[in-house]
């Protein structure tokens, strides 16, 4: 007894001849003490049912002491108004003068096809507890069910959880339903994903491109903060692929493949004329969001342009006869540049190019094509982006000073391609003289690779043509004419 209280009370000592030790010493080695001493100081866990739980399990799951039932898709719940009453949409018909205010029965009539017997037990048993658990494939049916039943803080656990999983699998469905419920948080989120992965991650799976709808497709291409990747004429032949796609719902295959068939289906097409004057008139909308004067950059681009009869003459035409007559005008020192234009008119007329950063090594590149003699070269060291105007011999005719205006946006993505971190210069003006370089950007040291790099530049002025009958030529669908630096 004397050893027991001797280890609970460790302040005690004892021994012998004057010579005092701790207790701890005395019973350092021995394992009978060390297993009590253990046994007396470790805390010990136990599980009992939280009120919550067992509020949930009672009163939802078994209906103990209800006195209403809710009927909803020829399904029944046994409830309580006072739980009930936490939403609007219960509490109002309840405490008015409604034919259901006294009735131990309430009937409700689904008509969104979205809402099911699965969310409506989750919805309704979101009552009687304080968490959720939801798989990311049950979100859109709990989202519906939880508007109709005007759960607010369910609304806001389901946009939450849809923030949080949007990716290749669920970028569509979420849009939908988010235009179809007013979400916008979701939908711009979304768009904002589509805008960084529709020409990288959703060219690679035809199956998520076939099903784009015509009017999100139009929203993306008409906005200057897609990332295309390289140049604008990749968006044409993403298009070419997506068309194909929309018109054989039954093919499957890799998007190679897909590219492929889809060049040769209009190669082979028998149709006469261009086909967005013909049969593919649905599609009209889409391609004039192409900005159709960057698309005459290469006479490879042209000829395609030309054998694949999809953009009718009278497209072409007036952006080829656009880009002669700014060639003219640089040729002859007309134009040297854009002048400042507002950041709206240029997000309308500038090309946009992006390339992707494998990693944090040098990388040094130019996006090929005709470029009115002024040849841009990018160059990414791991941690500074720069842009030089190189001097090439042929172009020693070309004015001496240039004006550009210019945006660089980078990107990380994370596992999900949702983007993790980003930085722009905003909109810019630069004058660059012959093999002059500038530092366009100072990269976060931080930054994580593959980095996605978007480029919007503005070189040429574009000014209208002037006829005698005091018409002027219309730009190319999707392109803005600016003012004029003389």
């Amino acid at each position: 007894m004397g050893n027991l209280m001797a280890s609970v009370w460790g302040s005690q000592s004892v021994g012998s001849g004057g010579s005092k030790r701790k207790v701890e010493e005395v019973y350092g080695e021995d394992d009978d003490y060390l297993d009590l001493h253990s046994v007396l100081h470790t805390p010990k866990k136990r599980k009992f049912n939280s009120t919550s739980k067992y509020i949930y399990k009672t009163l939802f799951e078994e209906g103990r002491a209800s006195d209403v039932t809710v009927v909803a898709l020829a399904t029944e719940w046994h409830l309580h108004k006072v739980y009930l009453c936490q939403s609007p949409y219960f509490s109002s018909m309840f405490s008015g003068n409604w034919s259901e205010t006294n009735q131990s029965q309430i009937n409700i009539e689904i008509l969104d096809d979205n809402i099911n017997i699965d969310a409506l037990h989750l919805a309704l048993g979101q009552f009687y507890k304080d968490d959720i658990e939801v798989e990311a494939a049950q979100v859109i049916p709990l989202l519906a069910t939880a508007l109709l039943l005007q759960m607010d803080p369910l609304i806001e656990q389901c946009t939450g959880i849809m923030l949080e999983t949007i990716n290749l699998q669920t970028v569509l469905q979420y849009h939908e339903a988010a235009r179809r419920y007013g979400v916008v948080e979701v939908e711009r989120a979304c768009k904002q994903w589509l805008l960084h992965n529709l020409l990288t991650q959703v060219t690679e799976h035809p199956s998520t491109l076939r099903h784009i709808p015509s009017e999100l497709m139009d929203e993306l291409l008409s906005s200057a903060h897609l990332y295309v990747m390289q140049t604008e004429f990749s968006i044409y032949v993403m298009l070419k692929a997506w068309v194909f796609l929309k018109l054989n719902p039954s093919w499957e295959g890799s998007h190679e493949v897909a590219f492929l068939e889809a060049h040769k289906f209009f190669r082979n097409r028998i149709g006469a004329g261009w086909f967005l004057e013909a049969e593919g008139r649905e599609f009209s909308m889409v391609f004039s969001s192409l900005r159709t004067v960057y698309l005459i950059y290469h006479h490879l681009d042209v000829e395609m342009l030309y054998s694949d009869r999809i953009l009718p003459t009278s497209w072409l035409t007036p952006a080829s006869m656009l880009q002669w007559y700014n060639m003219l005008r640089i040729d002859q020192g007309k134009d040297r540049g854009p002048s400042e234009i507002p950041k709206e008119e240029f997000d309308k007329s500038c090309t946009r190019c992006g390339r992707v950063l494998a990693d944090s090594g040098q990388h040094i590149w130019r996006w090929t094509g005709f470029n009115f003699g002024l040849d841009l070269v990018m160059t990414h060291d791991g941690s500074v982006l720069t842009l030089k105007r190189n001097h090439r011999s042929e172009y020693n005719a070309q004015p001496p000073r240039r004006y550009i205006m210019y945006r660089v946006t980078v990107a990380s993505l994370n596992e999900q391609k949702q983007v993790v971190y980003t930085q722009s210069t905003g909109v810019q003006s630069a004058s660059l003289v012959k093999n002059e370089e500038i530092r366009v950007m100072l990269l976060d040291g931080e930054v994580k690779y593959p980095l996605l790099l978007s480029a919007n530049f503005l070189i040429t002025t574009n000014q209208p043509l002037q006829t005698s009958g005091g018409d002027k030529t219309s730009p190319a669908p999707g392109h803005l004419v600016v003012n004029v630096r003389e």
